[in-house]
């Protein structure tokens, strides 16, 4: 019989074939060790950050909470209580409940609530810190103020203890919301005030409405006072009614004023309104309310006015030339018929593209029998910014102490490390109880 076996080179190929293999498989297998332990300190660090992050969210979202209802029976049931303390420092100007500070790349967060009893009386005052030590996390939290016997342990009236949350922590940052007006705004036409008309100074309210007349039928109106002020009169509308015929005349007369700033002498050509109208410009996207009253009058025939055959309208106009401005039409108003109407009027608006150079004009044409020879009042007029309520965050953004009670919303930015793993967290969390409202 015939005796078979490997050859020597054939075992030669076979041992180098197992050898890759070998090779290949063991370092697959420390692929996926490694792979494995990765995503289970992934996801350890993303479990750890985001049980922070609910701890700090709790927190914040209570930051400057006020106004708890009076128990006493004293005093009436509805009565509510808001302690100074709720403030940082409101003799100091701070009428915020919090404070940010940096300490070796870390912030700081400081922040003051009021704390609840189950009836939604109020027990206390705390202040509670969020601040980053030794690469650790920890939370403290102070009473200031309180009615009970005993406080809470876990915010003791003196020497509150520093409770460890998070370890390895690589940054901790807040970023303030940065308000949409900001209140050195109100001074400062070119920094995009929010009170635009009659005046940058949200303490003068004094302006004159000047005519525009001698084209596109635009006839002069008589104004009352003539030097302006914070109201202004109009009487002696143009009409396009005759009274002899009882019908409407085939004419098409209106009356056209521009607002001007200010309470002046009064001395205006045909032209005048051009120069002496108050220039205003517009942001894409912003929003503003142009608002003003019509107080009543008993009596006046101005109460006479149809609604879709009068015609009173408020708007803007190219400066350069009276032209309607384009996507921004005219709002239609009319004047209180009852002594209980409500005589505020207001619009807000909001333009897709800038617009530059533009002057705020009423519009009145009359078409009824008697409303042109009544008068019309507009007071306290006034065209401003609106402070919007969107979060815009900005890392640079340190708020002025007279902006801090305007922040309504913090980010918080955490990132620690599990064996060469971060976990991420970036949170936003709205705080509509800060400031003084």
């Amino acid at each position: 019989m015939k005796k078979s076996g490997f050859t020597l080179v054939e075992l030669m190929v076979y041992i180098g074939i197992v050898g890759v293999v070998v090779i290949v498989a063991g370092q697959a297998f420390s692929n996926s060790t490694k792979m494995r332990l990765r995503t289970e300190n992934m996801i350890k660090a993303n479990a750890t950050v985001e049980e922070a992050g609910m701890l700090m969210q709790e927190d914040v979202a209570q930051m400057g909470a006020k106004s708890a209802l009076v128990t006493n029976s004293s005093v009436n049931s509805d009565d509510a209580f808001v302690s100074s303390m709720v403030y940082m420092d409101v003799d100091g100007g701070d009428s915020s409940s919090f404070t940010i500070s940096s300490n070796d790349g870390n912030d700081d967060l400081v922040m003051r609530r009021m704390r609840y009893g189950v009836d939604g009386s109020y027990e206390s005052i705390e202040e509670v810190e969020w601040f980053v030590n030794g690469g650790k996390l920890y939370r403290k939290c102070k009473t200031l103020q309180s009615v009970l016997t005993t406080v809470p342990d876990d915010c003791p009236l003196t020497d509150p203890p520093s409770v460890e949350m998070v370890d390895r922590v690589s940054s901790f940052k807040v970023i303030p919301a940065k308000p949409s007006v900001l209140e050195s705004d109100y001074s400062d036409m070119s920094n995009n005030s929010p009170r635009l008309l009659p005046s940058a100074d949200r303490h003068a309210n004094a302006f004159r409405l000047v005519a525009r007349y001698g084209e596109n039928s635009f006839e002069n109106v008589v104004r009352e006072p003539q030097q302006g002020g914070s109201s202004v009169t109009l009487s002696g509308f143009s009409t396009n009614y005759d009274l002899t015929s009882q019908a409407v005349a085939n004419t098409t007369k209106a009356n056209q004023l521009y607002l001007a700033s200010g309470a002046l002498d009064y001395n205006e050509t045909s032209s005048s309104w051009k120069s002496m109208c108050a220039k205003v410009d517009l942001e894409a996207g912003e929003e503003y309310e142009l608002s003003f009253r019509i107080p009543f009058v008993s009596e006046d025939k101005s109460r006479s006015f149809c609604p879709g055959v009068d015609h009173m309208t408020v708007g803007f106009r190219n400066a350069e030339n009276g032209a309607p401005v384009e996507d921004l039409p005219d709002y239609a108003f009319y004047p209180p018929i009852a002594k209980n109407a409500d005589s505020r009027r207001s619009v807000r608006f909001s333009v897709k593209t800038a617009k530059k150079d533009l002057c705020l004009a009423f519009t009145f044409s009359m078409y009824s029998p008697t409303a042109p020879y009544g008068s019309i009042t507009i007071a306290d007029l006034v065209l401003s910014k609106v402070d919007l309520s969107h979060f815009n965050f900005d890392e640079g953004y340190v708020p002025q102490l007279e902006d801090k009670k305007k922040v309504k919303a913090m980010r918080l930015d955490l990132k620690l490390n599990r064996g060469g793993e971060n976990g991420v967290l970036s949170l936003v969390v709205p705080v509509p109880s800060n400031g003084r409202n």
